[in-house]
Order: C-alpha cells, then sequence, then structure tokens
C-alpha cells in the first residue's frame, strides 16, 4: 500500500490569464486593485475559485500564507513558472496601473 502525502487545493503553475505574469495585459486591474490583492494573505485563482493562485504564490514566497501553511505542515506545493511571473510585488503594481 503506497502512502500518498497530503495535498492541498492549488494551481502549480501560473496559467496563461494569470494576473501575475509578465505578460498580462497592462493596465488590466489597475495599480489599487492589483496592490489590495498582493497585500492579501493568499489570493484565490481567478478561474478555480477553490485552488490557490500560482502566480500570487510565486510572486509573495513565503509572506504567502498557503506557502507558510505548506512549509510548516511538510506539504510540498511543486510550484513551477517563476520566471513568467513580475520579479518584485512593485514591478507588478506598475505594470497594472492605469
Amino acid at each position: 500500500m503506497s502512502h500518498r502525502p497530503p495535498r492541498l487545493p492549488h494551481i502549480k503553475k501560473p496559467c496563461r490569464d494569470c494576473p501575475f505574469r509578465k505578460d498580462s495585459m497592462e493596465g488590466w486591474l489597475g495599480g489599487e486593485r492589483m496592490t489590495e490583492i498582493i497585500a492579501a494573505d493568499s489570493f484565490v485563482c481567478h478561474k478555480k475559485r477553490d485552488h490557490q493562485c500560482a502566480g500570487h504564490m510565486l510572486l509573495k514566497g513565503s509572506d504567502s500564507a498557503f506557502v507558510s501553511l505548506a512549509k510548516r505542515m511538510g506539504i510540498p506545493l511543486l510550484l513551477t513558472g517563476r520566471p513568467l511571473v513580475f520579479d518584485s510585488e512593485a514591478d507588478c503594481i506598475k505594470h497594472h496601473e492605469h
């Protein structure tokens, strides 16, 4: 009998339309809304609302409550696609400003 490690509901790679991707539409969310989203401890995917957003977790790193929880529980998230997301929160906000 194989034992599977517990899993947490999350997206593993930023989706094509993820607002945290460098190639997202400029001005899409506006700087104020993106500032609010980045300030949040966690953020669900805009497509699969019962899963955490990979882009948010990759951008926030250990400042993400979801990433911190997974680490404390010893559950690997196996996130990929870090080069796809903005290098900093400030760059992400600037990109979304109108």
